[in-house]
């Protein structure tokens, strides 16, 4: 799908990645709607990109579905919107357990169920989901929670593009790796293992742009080593799993969440 013209939503418009992504959707010619929960940041984004803003928290499913009310007819969605759960699953909170739910599988499903019922109606669109290498391979280097998400996340990719299909309504799945200038590990500054290459926000825009561009089912955005683990993930878990282990993934780990416990203990999670 041509990109240029089209009405594009992106969610998580205030975090680095998505600031990258809606700045590339704009300069394809897209008309930009913009949501998170920072307005400021926000604000300051859409005035460049001249873009609409919707502040919205998609930790609540009733909000998602009234930005899919208030938004109207969207062309291009763009589900950027996550948080992360790099602690151990016994010590996260109900609490922190329902909104990483919410935010990264619940969210993307209402709004991709709002907005492909006017494209599948039209006759054109596309959706995108922003996932994570995560989400086809279990290792100690990201939490179990995030994890299930990010599979999660896969299978109504999968899913809704193959319920879609002859609609004339796209759909694809990002899979990024670690990214250097964007999100935990820009933030804690925590070195990868040495046989792991980070990529940029600027990697992953580009894969959105071609993914809509060439209707690509799945993008991976990771070094070689991620993409081949990716690969066999789902045939032999529990080799990827051991090698990730003998790479130092779970200290990694570790020491993003330790690091940003020392900067802000209390907040656990970023958005």
């Amino acid at each position: 799908m041509r990109i240029e013209g089209r009405v594009a939503l992106v969610t998580g418009a205030s975090g680095g990645l998505g600031h990258t992504i809606a700045r590339h959707v704009a300069h394809e010619g897209a008309r930009l709607v913009l949501t998170a929960r920072r307005t400021d940041v926000l604000e300051r984004l859409a005035a460049e990109l001249d873009a609409t803003t919707m502040p919205c928290d998609l930790a609540d499913p009733a909000s998602a579905a009234g930005l899919v009310e208030q938004a109207g007819e969207i062309d291009l969605l763009i589900a950027n919107a996550g948080v992360d759960a790099a602690e151990d699953l016994v010590d996260l909170g109900t609490d922190d357990i329902a909104r990483t739910v919410a935010v990264n599988l619940t969210a993307p499903a209402v709004l991709a169920a709002g907005f492909a019922r006017g494209m599948a109606r039209r006759g054109n669109g596309h959706i995108v989901l922003i996932a994570s290498m995560a989400g086809k391979i279990a290792t100690v280097g990201n939490g179990t929670l995030y994890t299930a998400t990010k599979w999660g996340l896969r299978g109504l990719g999968l899913g809704l593009r193959e319920e879609l299909r002859g609609t004339g309504v796209g759909v694809s799945t990002i899979f990024p790796g670690p990214i250097s200038d964007s999100g935990m590990f820009a933030d804690t500054g925590v070195p990868l293992p040495n046989s792991i290459k980070a990529n940029t926000s600027l990697d992953v825009a580009h894969a959105v742009l071609e993914a809509v561009e060439h209707d690509r089912g799945e993008v991976d955005v990771a070094s070689p080593l991620l993409r081949f683990a990716g690969a066999i993930g789902a045939v032999t878990p529990s080799l990827v799993g051991r090698v990730s282990r003998q790479q130092g993934a779970g200290e990694v780990r570790k020491q993003m969440v330790a690091a940003r416990r020392t900067r802000d203990p209390h907040d656990k999670r970023s958005e």
